[in-house]
């Protein structure tokens, strides 16, 4: 386990964000445990593994820039489910919930890469880890990500290509679903200053509003 002494913290040189020093072989977090905070690598290699079967298996091993254990900062029971181990000396920017809001405003091409991951992971592992019955209800996920995030302003061209790309589906099928959350006054499609397409969320919680209203079908 990591202890005090091999975990030295301090303050990021902008804002209140901890930088953990993480020596080589010492865990970040471990599967099973309670996730608090989503980390930023910044120097080192992290390995990412978790039990299949009874066997560790190695998901990925990621370099910087990378970001992982970032669903601790949306899901209420974040719950690990893998394990991260330093591969060598490592150096990680440590992203708690009441961090988010604050490092969004500084830091905004930090939280639209949290949510790019968040959304190629979700491609792979949408019906195993977040059983997602429907691709409507997939996409309510992910804009409900963003709106938890505090973005409620996205392009809707780029928007309606990555959530096609997620699903495996066709663009039509996508514009189908955020058109029928437009009929239910929970999204709004419009304009930007530069009279590009966007699409805004209107429910900050965007997932409860469609639950209660009605679970969109295939």
């Amino acid at each position: 386990m990591i202890t005090q002494q091999n975990i030295q913290l301090k303050q990021v040189s902008r804002g209140n964000y901890l930088m953990r020093n993480v020596l080589r072989h010492n865990m970040v977090f471990e599967e099973g445990g309670k996730g608090d905070a989503a980390y930023i690598l910044t120097e080192g290699k992290i390995e990412i593994s978790g039990t299949v079967e009874g066997r560790k298996k190695v998901f990925a091993v990621l370099k910087p820039i990378s970001i992982f254990g970032e669903m601790a900062l949306f899901l209420d029971d974040g719950v690990r489910t893998a394990t991260a181990i330093a591969l060598e000396d490592s150096k990680v920017i440590v992203v708690t919930r009441d961090d988010l809001e604050e490092f969004m405003r500084e830091s905004p091409k930090v939280i639209a890469s949290i949510i790019t991951v968040l959304v190629s992971r979700l491609k792979s592992t949408t019906r195993k880890a977040m059983k997602v019955p429907s691709v409507g209800l997939g996409v309510v996920r992910i804009l409900d990500l963003f709106s938890t995030c505090g973005t409620l302003e996205l392009k809707y061209e780029a928007t309606v290509k990555t959530l096609a790309e997620t699903f495996v589906t066709t663009p039509d099928r996508i514009e189908g679903y955020i058109h029928g959350m437009a009929g239910q006054g929970l999204v709004a499609i419009g304009r930007d200053a530069a009279d590009m397409r966007v699409l805004r969320i209107r429910e900050r919680e965007l997932l409860a509003a469609v639950m209660r209203q009605r679970e969109p079908t295939e």
